[in-house]
């Protein structure tokens, strides 16, 4: 736009200079030959008077001719056309003048005028006749320039002046030019940066032509409401982007076809996709293939909301299908993606944790109401029975209330109702009271015992490390085999405190190390009925850890040994 209004200007410009040096060129050449044509009438009337007056006019005429010869021309014609007189040529070799226009017109009318070209282009002959009262006819003649000589003659001038005249008016065309496109082009650089961040109100611009002000102020105005409503539509967007990608469930919105639209980040995560961008467009069918999909399309009800659970990836997923509406209608589906695998997997190990408690808690009360019936049935021999079922009966019982205790001692653990003591805790004394405590126990076993410990100091609950110690040493030497050995470590690690249990034990399956920390498992179950435990050890012991900020970390080979690694911050952070 801006190269055709300068080019249109400069056209104008160069146009309207062409016309001024053409007229005016004219207009000099018209004035000169009107200036040529009054001396010629004047000296006409001096020299018909001097001939009417003169003895002698022939001599008369030789003395202008003279003076004036080149600059004009005097012919005396007769009657007949003959030439009388004739100051630049020998008038016997003058031909008859009679048809000559300007003498035509002077014989029929007084006065006569003709203008004939010359030899040469440059030049042009102005004649002017006049009747004299003896009937003659005498005649002047003056040679002129043509405009075209006129024109060359001034043509350096005329160059000089287009040449100035040229830089004048390109200069002129940019000037016009900017003044013109300033305001639109200032307007359109405050319309791109519509809905900029940061971006203040636009203010009314200066210096804008009569003309432009309406339609500068109008988009001005609008360029402002626009920039309002971008910005509110914009942080309205950034906010439901916000809530969008911070929801734990998956958001997927479809329409009628269920291709995808609009999917969160993690609705991406639950798929297992790269990005957004490999959702968007798809087909959700494709990826749900056996969901009811008959029984959601039928059940298009706005308030409706149909659910089905779907595994994903090791994953379990509660999907919530609700249809959308507009204005216009029907829109499409809205899909909510809830991951249940720690609710479904929570529900399974409560539902395992009372079918064990049950088991568990049936054996010692089988074995006290067994005993308990024998001695009420008196099916004893002697006084050596009784007593003899009357500690089997307390054995179990022991045993039972053992098992209660470490289970209400779990569930506080848990649940956090013990307070939780800080206090400078020094590890290596406390696995040093241990090991001497069950010396008796790995010496019967015939394990032996390896300590490599630091004596640097942590925070914690002196009372839950302790059993944490006690429940990992304990464990190493029960499940060890005779002849065993097991390595022991406390050492300082960056800002942690690392103690690690290694025994060369039976050792766990891989398929059953991720079960070892629940409550009552135990992995060789045949093998576990024979050692006296409750099955609570490790579950306590990760539950410690937990309560301390720590982390937990079993490796094992079967038939090789297990070892297990806690590591405890040496700050406390509760």
């Amino acid at each position: 736009m801006k190269k055709k209004i300068y080019l249109s200007l400069l056209a104008m410009g160069f146009v309207c200079m062409a016309v001024s040096v053409i007229l005016s060129s004219w207009l000099y050449w018209r004035s000169m030959q009107r200036e040529a044509a009054d001396e010629m009438n004047r000296s006409m009337v001096l020299i018909s008077s001097a001939i009417m007056s003169s003895a002698h006019p022939e001599n008369y005429l030789q003395h202008i001719a003279t003076v004036q010869q080149g600059q004009i021309r005097v012919t005396w014609i007769q009657p007949d056309g003959t030439v009388h007189f004739e100051s630049d040529y020998n008038k016997g070799e003058m031909e008859n003048h009679l048809q000559r226009p300007e003498v035509q017109q002077a014989l029929q009318d007084g006065n006569g005028t003709d203008v004939r070209n010359s030899r040469t282009l440059a030049k042009e002959y102005y004649y002017t006749a006049e009747r004299l009262p003896d009937g003659s006819v005498l005649r002047l003649g003056m040679e002129r320039n043509t405009i075209f000589a006129h024109i060359q003659y001034v043509l350096p001038i005329i160059f000089l002046f287009v040449l100035v005249a040229s830089l004048g008016c390109i200069r002129a065309s940019r000037r016009l030019t900017d003044s013109l496109l300033r305001p639109l082009q200032t307007t359109a650089t405050l319309m791109e940066r519509i809905g900029a961040p940061g971006e203040p109100a636009m203010e009314k611009l200066d210096h804008v032509e009569k003309e432009l002000r309406p339609l500068v102020d109008k988009i001005v105005d609008q360029s402002n409401v626009l920039n309002k409503t971008i910005h509110t539509l914009s942080q309205q967007r950034n906010m439901v982007r916000l809530m969008m990608e911070n929801l734990q469930e998956g958001v997927i919105l479809t329409n009628q076809d269920y291709d995808v639209l609009v999917v969160n980040q993690c609705s991406v995560t639950m798929l297992c996709q790269k990005d957004k961008n490999v959702l968007i467009g798809k087909h959700l069918p494709d990826l749900f293939p056996k969901a009811p999909w008959q029984k959601i399309h039928c059940g298009g009800e706005e308030d409706e909301i149909y659910t089905w659970k779907v595994t994903l990836h090791d994953n379990q997923y509660q999907i919530n299908v609700q249809c959308v509406e507009n204005s216009a209608g029907f829109n499409g589906y809205l899909f909510i993606m809830e991951d249940i695998t720690e609710q479904e997997r929570r529900e399974q190990l409560r539902r395992e944790f009372t079918s064990n408690v049950s088991h568990e808690l049936k054996t010692p009360l089988t074995s006290i109401s067994g005993f308990a019936e024998v001695l009420s049935a008196k099916l004893y021999q002697n006084d050596e029975d009784v007593v003899h079922f009357a500690t089997l009966i307390r054995k179990e019982s022991k045993r039972l209330l053992m098992m209660i205790e470490e289970i209400m001692h779990l569930t506080r653990i848990e649940e956090g109702r013990r307070q939780f003591v800080i206090e400078p805790v020094c590890l290596k004394q406390i696995v040093d009271d241990i090991v001497g405590f069950m010396e008796p126990v790995w010496i019967e076993k015939k394990v032996t015992v390896h300590c490599q410990m630091d004596d640097t100091c942590f925070e914690g609950d002196k009372v839950l490390i302790r059993e944490l110690a006690m429940n990992l040493i304990d464990n190493a030497v029960k499940y060890n085999r005779p002849g065993g050995h097991v390595y022991i470590k406390v050492l300082p690690v960056k800002e942690y405190m690392e103690f690690s249990v290694r025994d060369t034990g039976i050792g766990i399956p891989d398929d059953k190390q991720k079960r070892v920390f629940e409550r009552f498992y135990r992995a060789d179950s045949s093998r576990s009925q024979k050692i006296n435990g409750t099955g609570l050890g490790l579950s306590i012991v990760k539950h410690i850890v937990e309560q301390h900020q720590g982390t937990i970390h079993l490796h094992s080979i079967e038939g090789e040994g297990t070892e297990i690694t806690v590591r405890i911050p040496l700050v406390c952070q509760k």
